[in-house]
């Protein structure tokens, strides 16, 4: 991968680990059963998809690229899932609420009638297929947005420096990258977010510009240091 390549890479990851957030069903710690979705914020979620995402990469930082974003993007995706089947777990019968979306009247997958399963004062329970379905999706851009950065930014600085210090630095700095995506995002959320059948979807061009300059400004902050300089 050439520079300027891998200066596109370190953009594209980085923007889709900041979008892959609105696909992501998460809640605010302390709502718990009052809101749809896994109760944590949206950045925690998406640094630890882009985190699956770069350690599988770095496993198969020799087999291509196309290996290393495929083991990317499974790696995070088993990672949401789980963490939905756990949350899942503990809202059925450790609170004893069902799945439920607050904004769907029918779950868009299975049909299911959501609203007679719907807690009066709440805005929704759990991780109803709809929301598990968009955030397998989510976690499959965030795995492949991570591994992205974390080889675009390897290929910059490895022929200068040793192979296990550049996967320590690459490794570093793709950690700092998609963190700031992560972070972004949640200021147009503002909260919860069922996934992409939720309202606040619609703000995700929002999301994509600001992580675009964001990712831009650090993309080329890394190539000037590791090429210019």
């Amino acid at each position: 991968m050439d520079p300027i390549t891998a200066l596109f890479g370190i953009i594209i990851g980085g923007t889709l680990v900041g979008v892959c957030v609105h696909f992501i069903p998460c809640s605010a710690v302390g709502a718990m059963a009052a809101t749809t979705g896994i109760a944590t914020g949206p950045t925690m979620l998406a640094s630890g998809a882009g985190m699956m995402g770069l350690m599988a990469a770095a496993y198969n930082l020799d087999n291509g690229l196309a290996l290393m974003l495929a083991s990317g993007a499974i790696a995070s995706m088993l990672m949401i899932a789980l963490t939905s089947v756990v949350a899942n777990i503990t809202y059925a019968f450790g609170v004893g609420v069902a799945p439920t979306s607050g904004q769907s009247e029918y779950d868009r997958f299975t049909g299911f009638e959501q609203k007679q399963c719907l807690t009066p004062g709440t805005d929704g329970h759990g991780i109803p297929t709809q929301s598990f379905i968009s955030g397998v999706i989510g976690a499959a851009m965030g795995g492949i947005g991570g591994a992205l950065v974390f080889y675009s930014v390897y290929t910059l600085i490895s022929p200068s420096i040793a192979q296990a210090t550049a996967i320590a630095i690459a490794g570093i700095i793709a950690v700092g990258i998609y963190i700031i995506n992560g972070v972004l995002p949640a200021y147009t959320l503002v909260g919860k977010t069922e996934g992409m059948t939720d309202k606040k979807f619609k703000t995700t061009p929002k999301t994509l510009y600001s992580c675009l300059i964001m990712s831009t400004v650090s993309g080329i902050f890394v190539y000037a240091a590791s090429v210019v300089i």
